[in-house]
C-alpha cells in the first residue's frame, strides 16, 4: 500500500503554520490573563494556561528547527514570536513565572540598554553638551517603596503585589520595566520595517511615558543610586554615526527614526519634555514630586493599560492579516491560473 506524505514543498509552510497558531494562541492567552490581572490582582497567580501554552510554542520551535534548519520562518512569523515574547515579558514582569528570562538573558538585556546609553542619541545634538539632570541628589528612600494598584506604599523586603496580600519576589528579582525597554523599542522598530511606515505621535507619546515610568519604578521600587538610569531609560533616538548591521535590532531602531528623507520630527521634543517632567518644581522633593505623577496621569494601571492596547492592537492586527492571506491562498486553489 502507498504510503501518503506532504509534499516536502509545502512541509514547511504546514508546519510554520502550526507554528503561528501555537503563537497567536499564546499571545491571546497572556493579553487575556493581564487584562484580567488589571481588574484582579489575584488573577496574576493564576495563568498556567499562558504558562502550558508558552512551553508548547517553545517545544514546537525546537522541532521546526530541528526539521527545517536552514529555514529561519517568515518574517511575519517572527515578528508574531517577538510578539509573544515581549508580552510575556511585560505582563508577567511583576509575578513569579517559569516563562520570564533567564538571569543570564536579564543580564544580557542590562548590558544592551547600558551600550545604548554610552552613545546617547538625541537627533542633532551631541551628548556632551546636553545636560542631563542628577535626580538622586534629592533622593532619600531609607526603605524604598513599593506601587500598589498605583499606590506607594512602604516596602519591606517583598513588594507586596495588591493589597490584598499576594505577595512576588523582591525588586531584585523582579524584571524591571528598564530591561524590557529595548524590546519595546526592538517590537516596535520591527512594526515599522513591516508597515514600511513611520512612527506616529500617538506612539512617540506611549514610548516616552515608558520611559518615564521606567525611571520612576527604578527610584521608587527599585530604590536604585544609580545616576545613569536617566540615560540608559532616554538613550534612543536617531544616531546618525550608527554602525549597527543592516537588519539587527539596532539598526532597525535607528532607522525608526529616520523617515522617508529625514530625521522623523517631533520625537526629540516629546521625548525630551517628558524627561524633564520628571524634574520637581522649585520647593517640591524628588520623592513628593514622583508620587505625584504616580497617582496622576502617568499612573501605573493607565500606564499598563495603554500598553495592553498597544499589544492587543498589534495582535488583532496580525490576525486580520493572517485571515486574509488564508483567504487568498484558498481562492488560488480553488482558481488556479
Amino acid at each position: 500500500m502507498d504510503e501518503k506524505c506532504v509534499d516536502p514543498s509545502v512541509q514547511v509552510d504546514i508546519d510554520e503554520m502550526i507554528l503561528d497558531y501555537l503563537i497567536f494562541n499564546a499571545t491571546k492567552s497572556a493579553l487575556n490573563d493581564f487584562e484580567d490581572q488589571l481588574i484582579d490582582a489575584e488573577h496574576a497567580h493564576q495563568q498556567r494556561k499562558t504558562n502550558r501554552l508558552s512551553h508548547l510554542v517553545d517545544s514546537y520551535l525546537n522541532i521546526f528547527h530541528a526539521i527545517h534548519p536552514e529555514h529561519h520562518g517568515s518574517r511575519g512569523l517572527r515578528f508574531r514570536l517577538r510578539l509573544l515574547k515581549f508580552t510575556i515579558m511585560f505582563t508577567k514582569r511583576s509575578i513569579p513565572s517559569d516563562t520570564k528570562p533567564s538571569k543570564s538573558e536579564l543580564r544580557a538585556l542590562g548590558q544592551k540598554r547600558q551600550n545604548e546609553a554610552r552613545s546617547f542619541r538625541s537627533g542633532d545634538k551631541n551628548s556632551s553638551h546636553f545636560e542631563l539632570p542628577n535626580l538622586i541628589e534629592d533622593l532619600d528612600l531609607p526603605d524604598g517603596l513599593a506601587i500598589n494598584n498605583g499606590e506607594i506604599t512602604p516596602m519591606t523586603g517583598q513588594v507586596s503585589f495588591n493589597p490584598s496580600g499576594s505577595d512576588v519576589p523582591s525588586p531584585k528579582t523582579r524584571l524591571s520595566l528598564l530591561d524590557t525597554l529595548p524590546a519595546f523599542m526592538a517590537l516596535s522598530a520591527a512594526q515599522t520595517a513591516m508597515q514600511e511606515g513611520t512612527i506616529t505621535d500617538v506612539w512617540m507619546h506611549l514610548a516616552a511615558g515608558y520611559m518615564v515610568q521606567a525611571v520612576v519604578e527604578q527610584y521608587l521600587v527599585f530604590k536604585s543610586q544609580r545616576k545613569e538610569v536617566l540615560r540608559e531609560a532616554f538613550a534612543w533616538g536617531f544616531d546618525a554615526d550608527c554602525d549597527a548591521a543592516e537588519g539587527s535590532d539596532e539598526w532597525q531602531i535607528n532607522a525608526m527614526f529616520f523617515g522617508e528623507s529625514e530625521i522623523v520630527s517631533g520625537w526629540d521634543r516629546i521625548r525630551d519634555e517628558h524627561m524633564h517632567a520628571l524634574i520637581p518644581p522649585e520647593g517640591s522633593g524628588l520623592q513628593e514630586h514622583l508620587e505625584l505623577m504616580v497617582a496622576g496621569d502617568l499612573s501605573v494601571p493607565k500606564f499598563d493599560q495603554y500598553i495592553l492596547n498597544f499589544l492587543t492592537g498589534l495582535h488583532l492586527a496580525l490576525f486580520l492579516t493572517s485571515v486574509v492571506a488564508m483567504s487568498g491562498l484558498k481562492m488560488e486553489e480553488q482558481n488556479p491560473v
